[in-house]
């Protein structure tokens, strides 16, 4: 027999995890991959092919203007992406386009004086390998990818999740 006080505990909880998610469900949580909402006014969306990726899988962000004036971004600020932990520990910024960094995109010396723009309903692609600034590659875990531009700001949760491997694999 199931104690009284735990089977009402049991169903406050339900309920009340139900009536969280209604109220919560499409409030400006972000989901990688879910379809993208566009609005009146400057808006900026970040978006993921998916939300679990294993350490050093390459890691496709989709900056996305979901507004209806064209968003303005710092000089050689890769449209404001930076990668934090999720206390706010910055993981990874991508380097200066000016600088011609390792991530594959070419050298434009107006790149590093000149702000990056993106048009209502453009968008910028960018690919993290997860790596960190200082070029070692991250632990895995849970990290917030954000980007802001000078009207909007947007935030996207990822997990980098270990690789998996067999422990008898030398085993014949």
């Amino acid at each position: 027999m199931i104690p009284r006080g735990l089977a009402v505990a049991v169903c406050i909880g339900v309920v009340a995890g139900a009536a969280a998610g209604a109220a919560l469900y499409g409030k400006g949580v972000a989901v990688p991959g879910a379809p993208l909402s566009y609005v009146d006014g400057p808006s900026l969306s970040v978006d993921a092919e998916k939300a679990d990726y294993r350490t050093g899988e390459a890691v496709r962000i989709r900056v996305v203007n979901t507004g209806t004036v064209p968003l303005e971004f710092a000089a050689g600020s890769h449209y404001g992406v930076r990668i934090t932990q999720l206390d706010g520990i910055e993981v990874y910024t991508p380097p200066s386009w000016a600088g011609g960094g390792g991530d594959g995109n070419r050298a434009d010396p107006r790149a590093a004086t000149e702000p990056a723009a993106l048009a209502p309903r453009g968008e910028a692609v960018l690919v993290w390998n997860q790596t960190k600034n200082d070029g070692g590659a991250v632990l895995h875990g849970t990290y917030r990818i954000t980007s802001s531009a000078e009207a909007a700001a947007a935030a996207l949760p990822i997990n980098s999740m270990p690789t998996c491997t067999n422990a008898r694999s030398g085993r014949s």
